[in-house]
């Protein structure tokens, strides 16, 4: 399912790295093997700038226009059977893994069991996802970034953004 994705960066500090993405475009939301994705492509790849100090990764989905955003989210929910009962949101040890693989430099970076916020920011939803980055050299063939949750982290986080496109508390 491809879900809007208004902002895309990463910034990790180990190996001096930033992921940006320079247009809105989408973020795929998928199943695989019981673990839910949420994968974003075709990253532009520079220097962490001296004033970034914290490794992270922050995804915006734009909330308007809200009936687009609801259908493609009650479709993804039906299509995985996720429930949608009210929930405050994902859990902050929701996250199973998050990685960025970059093939220029033939490393794979990621952090084990992340900590991922979701909250309202503005006219978007913000997902930050935050822990302690690693880096190891593999050969890669894609620049991407990817966010694995759990069903049941999925279902909280595809009900908490449908309130917020619905307007609800």
């Amino acid at each position: 399912m491809l879900i809007p994705c208004s902002r895309a960066q990463a910034v990790f500090t180990a190996p001096g790295v930033r992921l940006e993405w320079s247009a809105p475009g989408f973020m795929v939301w998928d199943e695989h093997g019981g673990t839910y994705v949420l994968r974003v492509e075709e990253a532009a790849v520079t220097a962490v700038a001296p004033e970034e100090s914290e490794s992270g990764i922050l995804l915006e989905i734009p909330l308007a226009p809200r009936e687009a955003l609801i259908g493609r989210l009650e479709e993804f929910a039906a299509q995985q059977q996720l429930p949608l009962a009210p929930a405050p949101g994902p859990d902050a040890d929701a996250g199973v893994l998050a990685a960025c693989h970059l093939p220029g430099q033939n490393l794979f970076i990621f952090v084990e069991g992340p900590a991922l916020v979701a909250k309202k920011s503005g006219d978007c939803l913000a997902i930050a996802v935050t822990g302690a980055f690693k880096a190891r050299r593999v050969v890669c063939q894609d620049t991407d970034l990817v966010i694995h949750l759990s069903r049941p982290a999925m279902a909280r986080l595809v009900a908490f953004v449908l309130r917020q496109a619905r307007g609800e508390p």
